[in-house]
């Protein structure tokens, strides 16, 4: 069956009652290398069926979702059944809302899924093939092409397609007794669009200045965030900036005494962090894809537009991610989420080595890893640094200082924002294996937390 047969069937299935079904076809093309050798590649194929049942029950509306790999059209009967069964179970869904109104089929809609192909890695394994036998310390990486073509359709009459395409690519380099390690990253939709060239000059210049180890202190310090670790706090922020929680009390965002932060200056500067759909080279989905609910996405909203959102603006809370629902309960514009986040200072430029120049003396953080929520209540992360915190004096890169554990919170870091450079595209370290559009600026922020020096390298 091809995917929009699935989806057609699907709905058949549903009947009188109002559903989703939603079609996900990904394939993946990667390379892996450890100490300068290749060691595994491979291309997969995935397809999953999401099924969404609405049935009325005593009380209103329910929800009842249902997901699996299936292998022929007697699949299909029990996949819907299985999806109403826990509507009927689970009673009214208290994020009930209309259909969402239909238009124009996605041009695309009858074509066959958008594929990848180990093609999309050529120009990683032209880098490897020079660089492996000459890099001089032992290289690790990775690198993976991915492609996902989404259907769906509803009873009501929607019939949306999109196609993902997203190229992500790691290098590591250590030292030979793995006292050092630097690392580079890059994202983007394709590997043929990627400066990757620049990568093993980053690894090296970072293992050379690892050389000197100089003492700092744990404390509150200025540091330089590198974009890819901007972006993983600034990621966690996005996920954390539910409105239903925050109308709830639940969150940072919620406002004592009720109501939600929307309107508060966040920021001294003018600072922004945004998401939209058509930003070049983050494209993503304009539509909803979500098939269950949650304090970010509701199960009836599928298939609803996605446009460019604020969620801060000239330091100020614009938005929250809202579903309809959440959006009427907090008296908010419906903003739900989008799968890219931009973030900058306006007016602020340079690269990532001017901002260290500007900024005269301080540290410089290059990636995160370990990420936990703390505290909901302030947004309070911890985790540790990673593969180089170097220290800057008088505006160069002059030693290492090691690793820290962090303890600091990126709403909280926002007020502490003293400096910014320009929005690049950057993968971060963290969240790469979910989300990996971002355009992040370096930034210079004062006081933040390194509580305690880290083994980690």
């Amino acid at each position: 069956m091809t995917p929009q047969e699935i989806v057609e069937r699907c709905l058949a299935l549903v009947g009188p009652d109002r559903g989703t079904a939603l079609v996900e076809r990904t394939g993946v093309a990667n390379l892996r290398w450890a100490n300068s050798t290749l060691t595994t590649n491979g291309l997969t194929s995935t397809q999953q069926v999401h099924v969404v049942v609405h049935p009325q029950v005593a009380g209103g509306i329910a929800a009842g979702t249902a997901s699996a790999v299936v292998s022929g059209p007697e699949d299909l009967a029990g996949l819907v059944e299985r999806a109403r069964a826990i509507a009927v179970g689970s009673g009214p869904a208290t994020d009930a809302a209309p259909e969402v109104p239909t238009r124009a089929p996605s041009p695309a809609w009858d074509e066959p899924p958008a594929q990848t192909s180990p093609d999309e890695l050529a120009p990683v394994s032209a880098l490897l093939g020079e660089l492996l036998p000459a890099s001089g310390v032992p290289m690790f990486g990775y690198a993976e092409h991915s492609m996902t073509t989404t259907y769906l359709g509803t009873t009501a009459g929607l019939r949306l397609r999109h196609d993902q395409p997203a190229a992500r690519f790691e290098l590591s380099g250590k030292s030979a007794e793995r006292t050092r390690s630097a690392w580079a990253g890059r994202s983007g939709r394709h590997f043929a669009d990627m400066d990757l060239t620049s990568a093993p000059d980053e690894v090296h210049g970072g293992l050379a200045a690892q050389v000197t180890r100089i003492d700092v202190p744990p404390g509150r310090q200025r540091v330089v965030l590198s974009p890819s670790a901007a972006a993983d706090l600034l990621i966690y922020l996005l996920w954390s900036a539910g409105a239903r929680d925050a109308v709830e009390g639940r969150s940072a965002f919620s406002r004592h005494g009720g109501g939600t932060r929307v309107g508060d200056r966040l920021s001294p500067l003018p600072f922004r962090l945004a998401s939209d759909p058509a930003a070049a080279g983050l494209e993503c989905a304009d539509h909803v894809r979500s098939t269950s609910s949650s304090a970010m996405a509701s199960a009836f909203d599928a298939g609803l537009a996605v446009g460019a959102t604020d969620w801060v603006a000239d330091g100020h809370l614009g938005a929250l991610v809202t579903t309809r629902d959440s959006a009427t309960r907090a008296g908010l514009a419906t903003t739900p989420f989008v799968d890219n986040l931009i973030a900058g200072v306006e007016g602020r430029t340079g690269g990532l080595d001017e901002l260290a120049q500007r900024v005269g003396d301080g540290l410089l953080v290059t990636c995160l890893w370990y990420i936990r929520e703390v505290d909901a209540e302030t947004l309070l992360l911890t985790g540790l640094t990673r593969d180089g915190v170097y220290v800057v004096r008088d505006g160069e890169v002059v030693g290492s200082a090691g690793n820290f554990r962090f303890n600091d919170s990126p709403l909280g870091m926002l007020e502490r924002i003293s400096d910014a450079g320009a929005p690049v595209d950057c993968l971060p370290r963290e969240w790469a294996d979910w989300f990996t559009r971002s355009r992040m600026a370096p930034l210079v922020v004062e006081d933040f937390h390194l509580s305690t020096p880290s083994e980690a390298v």
